[in-house]
């Protein structure tokens, strides 16, 4: 059962809870409440085990990409270099080449920024994840304090 569940679960206690004549505070059993609240406790590693996975997998995605950049660069360098050498067309070979190392600078950059967006974009709905189950979790707890 996931954190989410849990959440609902203590949702539906406070829903289902029996309710104090002309008031709207409940009556709720505190050994139930108190059980999903420590299963949720026993979750929150995983989701922050989640979050961990989310970064490294980033650093991997950059890694990939500007080993992917620095390769494509050099092949570019080492044909630009091939192409000076050879005849009369080495000028043309020149711009060429300097053509070529700039699409694939550019494309590297493409790469990175793809690679930093969909990082930035999974780190941000896991953070807003994180920022509403403790949301709730507090509504909960003020919802439990204020039973006594």
């Amino acid at each position: 059962m996931d954190i989410l569940n849990l959440l609902e679960r203590i949702e539906d206690i406070i829903e289902d809870a029996s309710k104090f004549p002309l008031s709207s505070k409940v009556m709720i059993d505190k050994e139930e409440i108190l059980e999903v609240i420590n299963e949720i406790r026993l979750r929150l590693p995983d989701e922050i085990n989640r979050a961990s996975w989310v970064a490294k997998e980033r650093q991997r995605i950059l890694n990939e990409a500007q080993g992917e950049a620095d390769e494509l660069i050099q092949r570019m360098k080492d044909q630009q270099k091939h192409l000076i050498e050879e005849s009369e067309i080495s000028r043309q070979a020149k711009k060429y080449a300097d053509q070529l190392i700039q699409e694939a600078e550019e494309k590297a950059n493409e790469m990175k920024l793809g690679a930093y967006n969909y990082s930035d974009e999974t780190l941000s709905k896991l953070q807003d994840k994180i920022i509403e189950i403790n949301n709730i979790i507090e509504e909960n707890r003020q919802v439990l304090k204020n039973i006594d």
